[in-house]
């Protein structure tokens, strides 16, 4: 009862802020290599070399780089997604990950938005909410955090839409709020913003911003984003041939840059 007066008096956030006291996850990994196997007579390729770096919570991180240079191999790595052909240490506040433990604190957004088309957003939403959520949360509260997550990911409106009839945009954000039923510490998200207007484009990474801000570690892949979508970035990861070029503000990469005289 005390739970349900508190959702009833709460502004938009209740859900999200009820668990902010939990730890957040800084991320970081030494000497990260990553090799795959090109047959018995190839041998094997190295696609990241020795890299580290750090993440910190309530920032969104940019990995960025040419196609090919292990942007999206990183990905995987950090998230746990991928576990085979791997060297090095992944470190979640300074302790080394328990990849078990990570996960369940943890989401995966690939590129694909894997939604179910036939059904509507709200349904959507209620199949996450009965796979995610303990059996004991009462359907009164699973209302509350869905409506919730909906508002805050200005989707209120489109509750009985099906999500195969969505906008671009509109099903990214869906995906996201499925992840955020059971509000994940940290969020890995593979190019958010491909095939989406530059419009849409900054709506996502104005949200993932948003995000953040309430003590979340986001990290994406972004491929040739716009200025003004670069500068949303807190923190940038640049790969090039599977090697760190350079990790720190967005603000300084150009000026970094012009000192390497690159172009």
């Amino acid at each position: 009862m005390e739970l349900e007066t508190e959702l009833r008096s709460t502004s938009a956030g209740t859900y999200f802020s009820r668990h902010a006291a939990r730890e957040p996850v800084e991320l970081s990994f030494d000497n990260l290599t990553y090799s795959v196997s090109q047959g018995f007579q190839k041998g094997s390729k190295t696609i990241l070399h020795n890299i580290g770096g750090r993440f910190e919570s309530g920032q969104i991180i940019a990995i960025m780089g040419p196609s090919g240079a292990g942007k999206s191999s990183l990905l995987d790595l950090l998230s746990g997604y991928r576990i085979s052909g791997v060297a090095g240490s992944v470190y979640v506040n300074d302790r080394f990950r328990d990849l078990d433990e990570f996960r369940r604190l943890s989401c995966y957004i690939q590129q694909d938005d894997r939604l179910q088309p036939l059904l509507t957003v709200d349904e959507n939403m209620w199949a996450a909410a009965d796979l995610k959520l303990p059996s004991s949360v009462p359907t009164k509260e699973k209302t509350a955090i869905i409506d919730e997550i909906l508002e805050t990911l200005k989707l209120s409106g489109s509750k009985k839409t099906r999500a195969g009839q969505l906008s671009g945009g509109q099903k990214k954000r869906l995906s996201i709020a499925l992840e955020l039923v059971n509000n994940p510490l940290v969020m890995f998200l593979d190019e958010p913003t491909t095939g989406l207007d530059s419009s849409s484009c900054m709506q996502c990474v104005t949200l993932l911003k948003e995000l953040a801000s309430q003590g979340r570690t986001i990290v994406c892949t972004i491929h040739q984003p716009s200025a003004s979508l670069f500068m949303k970035f807190d923190h940038v990861y640049v790969l090039a041939g599977g090697r760190c070029l350079y990790q720190g503000s967005s603000s300084n990469l150009v000026p970094y840059l012009a000192d390497l005289s690159l172009p």
